[in-house]
């Protein structure tokens, strides 16, 4: 799939100035984003593992797969060892509910201000992206499991996971703190 071009987003930000008590829902925006970027960075260091592993000459990498696999479910809340073993896609749902409160209210809402409509059905499109970039990592990594040679696949879908994710996170936090704090919307 290709990455998301910027180049084609549509950009209203800057349009309006934003009191301190209306930039909470972007700032609250961020964070939540935030956690998500924390948890790619976990991801990411454990898919590099797998692959040292496979290097390595590791007979078995069954061990550094599931810590690929407990990096996606750690995009999810915090859980327990036992929760995230026998959750496999809970990053997928997790990441579901989050775009799709986006969606069903944040969306819809922001685009009553017109000026802004067209990036609201830009960041939907985008979570499309992020949602098929997600289903083929976890595919990868229980791929992996029997096919050694996938190893460089998925830490390349990775990559590119992460590069979206920050793409589509720091475009919607840009443009959707303006007309969250101008709706009085909160996260």
């Amino acid at each position: 799939m290709p990455p998301i071009d910027d180049a084609t987003r549509p950009r209203v930000a800057g349009s309006v100035e934003l009191e301190p008590r209306q930039r909470a829902a972007g700032d609250h925006l961020r964070m939540v984003h935030d956690h998500f970027r924390r948890q790619l960075e976990t991801l990411t260091r454990a898919v590099e593992t797998l692959q040292d592993a496979a290097g390595d000459g590791a007979a078995d990498g069954a061990s550094e797969v599931e810590a690929v696999r407990a990096g996606i479910h750690g995009l999810a809340p915090s859980l327990t060892t036992q929760q995230v073993a026998g959750l496999c896609g809970q990053v997928c749902r997790f990441l579901t509910m989050h775009h799709t409160i986006e969606d069903q209210n944040m969306f819809p809402a922001v685009a009553t201000i017109q000026a802004y409509a067209p990036v609201a059905a830009r960041l939907a499109e985008e979570h499309l992206v992020v949602h098929a970039h997600l289903e083929r990592v976890d595919d990868l990594a229980v791929a992996v499991r029997t096919d050694a040679g996938r190893i460089g696949e998925l830490v390349a879908a990775v990559a590119d996971l992460r590069a979206d994710l920050e793409s589509h996170f720091a475009y919607e936090e840009t443009e959707m703190s303006e007309p969250l704090g101008l709706l009085g919307l909160g996260i």
